[in-house]
């Protein structure tokens, strides 16, 4: 057992030569006693007020007791007490305050932790013109509280773990008993606690550890920033996992159709949220292979393009110094370089940047004869049909390189061949017990219902079969009401 003095010089030593790690001594009832705290992590007005101010006050000599440091600092957080000087430095540098008094057995800790966090805002990413538009934050307990007005009950469980060596990195697993497998909440929990890393920054990097397959294209761990998307997933018995310092919150299992939905499908009518999703379905089509297509008409079967355009091409194309392949490359490569620049630039600058790398940008190479105005063309239509489906735009614009590459020396049989062979890639792929590509590969007829065509709400009854849960009753078919005329 450690006394008051050792207690310190080891966190002092522990921490070093720390300008934020203050110390403050104190003599509480002729005892000698310190309250230890990271500066700029704490609530300083609680500290002074409700602890501080209150010890100094007190003048009873008995032994220090936890149930004495609750009835003289009632109005702070539960107080917990210590014994391992190791887990005492752990607590300090997460932002609690420690409380070390000379003939005290233990270590007593209060929870006043109080730092600025950006306000909740709409995310970027996820704008709706119907529907909440609260969005995660980067602090847990606030992201865990916005979940917690949306599912009012006891059965939303959520286990707190730490990831990290030195990053300590608080990531809450939450999830809803009776309705979320027990194997996959066992399973996650298994596979983030066996994560052994410096630290955890982001989300992504937990992530990365719950994929089954982490050198796929394709993420198969689902992401939201937005409170209400995650709380129908969690009603449909997935699992979340909320980062602490991440507004990107991870759910599987993950199905590839999910990037095809958004939150505001579920606000409108269902033949609206259907259309929809079939235009998003037709632009990640087009995003992908129109170039490749392109590419392979020009190259290999010519002979398939209306003869109006094909003179169109052939008068356009004549003195281009690249072969169909290689200018298709390489708008690809001035597209990119243009999206990453207009992200990386300050907003206004990013914005004028985009304009003058779309318009005059393209508008100078057609007429320098550097490209062709089709090619142009082409690729506008592939990335705005990409960023149709954001949650896809890194896979897609991987593969529609892959795709010209392929279409430049096979032509319309490399595109078949290369879309067979990823739809049978995709098939094998699986997260945490359900099949990337359901509901439609395997074919489940059931959650064809909340497929590219989506049902009414009161006739969706029952939870996806896709995904692995213990409870598939989701509500009750209400009767259907009959309207009648009255005369007047």
């Amino acid at each position: 057992m450690q006394n008051y003095q050792q207690w310190v010089e080891y966190i002092g030593q522990a921490f070093g030569e720390n300008t934020d790690m203050q110390c403050i001594e104190f003599d509480w009832a002729g005892r000698n006693a310190c309250i230890m705290f990271l500066d700029g992590m704490i609530d300083k007005e609680t500290l002074e007020d409700n602890i501080l101010l209150r010890l100094k006050q007190d003048k009873n000599t008995a032994p220090v007791t936890i149930e004495r440091l609750r009835a003289l600092t009632v109005y702070t957080t539960p107080i917990q007490e210590l014994t391992d000087s190791k887990q005492a430095v752990l607590q300090l540098a997460g932002g609690d305050i420690l409380l070390l008094a000379d003939g005290a057995e233990k270590i007593f800790v209060y929870s006043e932790k109080s730092y600025n966090v950006r306000s909740i805002s709409e995310p970027p990413v996820a704008s709706v013109l119907r529907g909440p538009r609260e969005g995660f934050v980067e602090d847990i307990k606030v992201n865990m509280t916005m979940l917690r007005r949306r599912l009012a009950t006891p059965k939303l469980r959520t286990k707190m773990l730490n990831v990290g060596k030195y990053s300590h990195t608080k990531i809450c697993l939450t999830y809803i008993e009776g309705i979320a497998d027990n194997k996959i909440v066992e399973g996650v929990g298994q596979r983030i606690a066996q994560i052994d890393i410096d630290g955890i920054v982001e989300s992504s990097y937990i992530a990365r550890y719950l994929e089954s397959n982490p050198t796929s294209i394709f993420s198969q761990v689902g992401n939201t920033e937005k409170p209400d998307i995650l709380t129908a997933k969690l009603l449909e018995g997935r699992v979340g996992i909320i980062v602490d310092g991440s507004p990107a919150v991870l759910t599987v299992p993950f199905l590839l159709f999910e990037s095809f939905q958004a939150s505001e499908d579920y606000y409108v009518k269902s033949y609206r949220a259907s259309l929809v999703r079939g235009a998003r379905l037709f632009a990640m089509l087009c995003a992908v292979l129109l170039p490749s297509i392109y590419v392979a008409l020009q190259q290999f079967q010519y002979q398939y393009l209306p003869y109006k355009f094909l003179l169109s091409i052939a008068q356009s194309s004549y003195s281009l110094p690249f072969t169909p392949p290689l200018e298709m490359l390489f708008v690809l490569l001035v597209f990119e370089v243009l999206s990453e620049a207009s992200i990386r630039m300050p907003k206004h600058v990013g914005t004028a940047l985009s304009v003058v790398g779309a318009i005059v940008l393209g508008q100078s190479a057609v007429e320098a004869g550097i490209l062709s105005s089709q090619t142009v063309f082409v690729m506008a239509i592939s990335t705005i049909g990409m960023y149709c489906v954001p949650d896809q735009t890194n896979t897609a614009s991987v593969l529609r390189i892959v795709g010209v590459a392929i279409s430049g020396v096979l032509g319309m049989l490399g595109i078949v061949l290369g879309g067979i062979a990823l739809t049978v890639y995709l098939a094998h792929l699986g997260s945490w017990g359900s099949s990337f590509l359901s509901p439609y590969a395997p074919m489940l007829w059931h959650d064809l219902q909340d497929g590219v065509l989506k049902e009414e709400l009161p006739d969706i009854t029952e939870r996806p079969f896709s995904i692995p849960t213990t409870n598939r009753t989701r509500q009750r078919k209400p009767p259907k009401s009959r309207n009648r005329s009255t005369k007047m």
